[in-house]
């Protein structure tokens, strides 16, 4: 078994994951390992991915993966199908399946990137392609920390204000974007598939483990000029269950779970301590150091967002 920490926690794995920081721990938080899952996929079988919740348990199937269960916030159980590689197996694990295990664990779990700006962390969400890493390789290649990638994990129940939690020192990103963000040669980068071109950029180097006020939401958006707006709470309650990761996975069945309540009050307690803007940018990589002196500017000032 193998000894790693991401998220605040102590993960014990019967799987490398040579993307989280290993550990000394002995007591483990979380125990990921290897076991049949008795759970019969729906008729007709998933085009390419199924997702049921039941109570404390999650489960979750992807065509080219197999079966895992996420069991009470502190299991959780792979079914490969047979041949699959580790490196197939881990791009799950460590996001949607990853996800789900912090939901349980009563975080609010959100599909964004995160940095730590002057002592505070700051998540860019956007659908996919809108440059969530990309945001957050820039301003990691302006010297700012990495905290998250793809999985922001907000503890809003914390007494003081909503804290983000750190995840794990790794980046996805696109070649051109490694380049713009980071000036990397993307041929040195591993691909985070055989058949993708993404690839995986680790960020030991300046990544932060402590966990930290969460100060800014920057819902990303392309446009015509370059601008931060704040949102109203309604225009950000919707962008706050548009960008979380249960929700997007599960769907209508999400909504139908007694789960639904509980992320709702989660939503409506973060937009109540926390302002959440709209990041306009026209989509150009040449406007990313722009765009991050936009956003270091913002973060500086307690007065109104500022525009270029």
């Amino acid at each position: 078994m193998y000894s790693y920490t991401a998220y605040g926690l102590n993960i014990c794995s019967a799987l490398s994951l040579p993307e989280l920081r290993s550990s000394t721990h002995i007591e483990a938080d979380v125990v990921i390992r290897y076991g049949e899952i008795n759970w019969l996929l729906p008729t007709p079988a998933p085009s390419w991915s199924y997702f049921q919740i039941d109570g404390e348990y999650t489960y979750l199937y992807w065509k080219v993966v197999g079966k895992f269960l996420v069991r009470s916030g502190k299991e959780i159980i792979i079914e490969p199908l047979p041949g699959v590689e580790e490196s197939v197996i881990r791009l799950p694990l460590l996001g949607a399946v990853l996800g789900m295990l912090l939901d349980q664990r009563q975080f609010l779990v959100l599909h964004g990137s995160a940095v730590a700006v002057d002592g505070n962390a700051v998540v860019f969400l956007g659908r996919s392609g809108q440059g969530k890493s990309t945001m957050a390789a820039t301003l990691y290649g302006r010297g700012h920390k990495l905290m998250a990638d793809d999985v922001a994990a907000v503890d809003v129940d914390s007494a003081i204000a909503p804290i983000l939690i750190p995840g794990f020192p790794r980046i996805k990103l696109w070649p051109d974007a490694a380049t713009a963000a980071l000036g990397d040669n993307p041929e040195t980068l591993r691909k985070i598939h055989p058949d993708a071109e993404k690839r995986d950029r680790p960020t030991v180097d300046n990544f932060l483990q402590t966990p930290l006020t969460l100060k800014r939401i920057y819902v990303l958006s392309v446009g015509s000029t370059l601008q931060i707006r704040l949102l109203k709470p309604t225009e950000a309650i919707t962008q706050l269950i548009a960008n979380s990761y249960i929700p997007m996975l599960v769907g209508k069945q999400f909504i139908q779970s007694a789960k639904a309540s509980v992320h709702l009050h989660q939503c409506t307690n973060l937009i109540n301590n926390l302002p959440i803007y709209i990041l306009e940018r026209p989509r150009s990589l040449d406007l990313l150091p722009d765009v991050a002196r936009l956003v270091e500017e913002d973060l500086a000032s307690e007065n109104q967002p500022v525009t270029a």
